[in-house]
């Protein structure tokens, strides 16, 4: 399985973490960079006169999809991530659904016409996040940053971690 390679460091990430103003009482236990199991998809758009590329990843557990600016440099890992919860075909459903709406693909109709000609699977990758742990007020918690941007994660959330490392909630609670 391929690896996406982190684009920032963990200093930037510290420095960006101490910079906030609602972080300035917590104290940074530890900082680790973790992979997150996706898949990778290539959808090709058609127009009377143009081709458009756009590459996308579902994350394997909640199938939250991104674009993604590929390739991106990789190295391979040999130890499989078993924590694909969703198969490549629940993968491609989420990726076809979200297509209705179109947020990751702006102005594509705008100009012209575009529509979907082929989905490609281009296969499991690690997506790349640093993890911040710390303690404030005796209580721990952690905060996501994207590794290729260095910006603190909203849409790939707490809750996809959670599940990630198996202390999701249950849906009772």
């Amino acid at each position: 399985m391929k690896v996406i390679l982190s684009q920032i460091e963990e200093k930037v990430i510290r420095a960006s973490f101490q910079k906030s103003v609602i972080n300035r009482r917590k104290t940074i236990i530890k900082i680790r960079e973790s992979h997150l199991p996706c898949y990778l998809f290539e959808l090709n758009f058609t127009s009377s006169r143009k081709n458009k590329t756009v590459f996308v990843i579902c994350d394997a557990l909640k199938g939250k999809i991104r674009r993604l600016n590929w390739p991106q440099p990789c190295r391979f890992y040999h130890p499989e991530m078993n924590k694909f919860y969703l198969t490549e075909a629940e993968a491609l459903a989420k990726v076809q659904d979200e297509l209705k709406w179109f947020p990751f693909l702006p102005g594509l109709h705008l100009k012209r016409k575009y529509r979907l000609a082929k989905t490609v699977f281009l296969g499991q990758v690690g997506y790349p996040f640093w993890l911040v742990y710390f303690k404030r007020r005796g209580r721990y918690d952690f905060a996501v940053y994207d590794a290729l941007s260095g910006k603190k994660e909203d849409f790939f959330g707490k809750d996809i971690f959670l599940a990630y490392f198996g202390l999701e909630p249950s849906p009772m609670a």
